[in-house]
């Protein structure tokens, strides 16, 4: 009786696939390294995972003082310390993804150098670890925002339906980003050194520390057309009803999320073929 072979090993490779039914044979090791980041980002730590809730407490405030009180900047009539924790969450969404995927090959090189598994699992664990931080940090955003619900000090929009929508999109957006940088930092180190400084400068150039409305002209539009911009006043719009809801810069949004999804995709299937050899 002729064997049956479980798995078959071929040199020939595609430029770029991913194989959903061996993602699927791999959801354990998923579930596994995403339990894994969580336990290892705050191993040795006091505090532990309270560090989830007070680092959104503690960005909050401080934008609270310096912007909102100091600099007197206006928050289109949302409590000010909740129009901040609403920017800054889906913010830290976005460029904990940026961050977490920069540099995939490298922080798992001696991982990938011993064992086979789909290296696209990492990106997506990087991904769903993110979007679980996420929902913990919105939990204790809800508890404020129901404060001010109740006290009429707001009133949400239907746009609310679409945050699921927004999170999964805004997570995209940022792993595409992160495969990229990952990708070509093979050959360009540096830009693993660029990316604290570029995330903290997209940020100021995104309206999380000051509302929309503030911006005129050129400058109201250049904020629209960043893909971060029309994220974060759909989110401000959805649970305040204040600003606008930019329905057409965020249908720009998703196109261009999705170029830079399959530009990282390609990218991080292109590279991971030889980057063991260089890193």
């Amino acid at each position: 009786m002729q064997e049956q072979w479980r798995t078959v090993i071929s040199a020939e490779q595609k430029r770029f696939s991913i194989d959903l039914k061996e993602l699927w044979h791999y959801k354990d090791l998923i579930f596994l390294f995403v339990r894994r980041n969580i336990k290892v980002i705050y191993m040795q730590t006091i505090l532990g995972p309270l560090w989830l809730i007070i680092n959104p407490l503690l960005t909050s405030a401080i934008f609270t003082v310096v912007f909102g009180n100091v600099a007197g900047l206006p928050t289109d009539k949302v409590p000010k310390f909740l129009f901040y924790m609403a920017g800054s969450n889906i913010w830290s969404l976005f460029s904990s993804n940026v961050n977490g995927n920069s540099s995939v090959f490298i922080q798992n090189r001696a991982l990938f150098d011993k064992v086979y598994f789909p290296r696209i699992i990492m990106p997506i664990t990087t991904m769903a670890s993110n979007l679980l931080n996420h929902f913990i940090q919105l939990a204790m955003f809800m508890l404020f925002w129901f404060y001010y619900f109740f006290s009429g000090a707001m009133r949400p929009s239907p746009t609310l339906l679409l945050l699921p929508f927004i999170w999964l999109l805004v997570s995209v957006m940022g792993t595409g980003i992160g495969l990229i940088i990952s990708s070509l930092t093979k050959k360009y180190r540096d830009l693993q050194i660029m990316v604290g400084f570029g995330l903290q400068l997209w940020m100021y150039l995104t309206p999380i520390v000051y509302p929309l409305s503030e911006a005129g002209g050129m400058f109201r539009t250049a904020l629209l057309i960043n893909p971060m911009g029309p994220v974060v006043e759909t989110v401000r719009h959805a649970f305040f009803g204040s600003g606008i809801f930019p329905w057409q810069f965020l249908l720009l949004c998703v196109l261009t999320t999705s170029v830079i999804c399959f530009s990282g995709l390609y990218l991080f299937s292109k590279t991971e073929r030889t980057v063991m050899d260089t890193i």
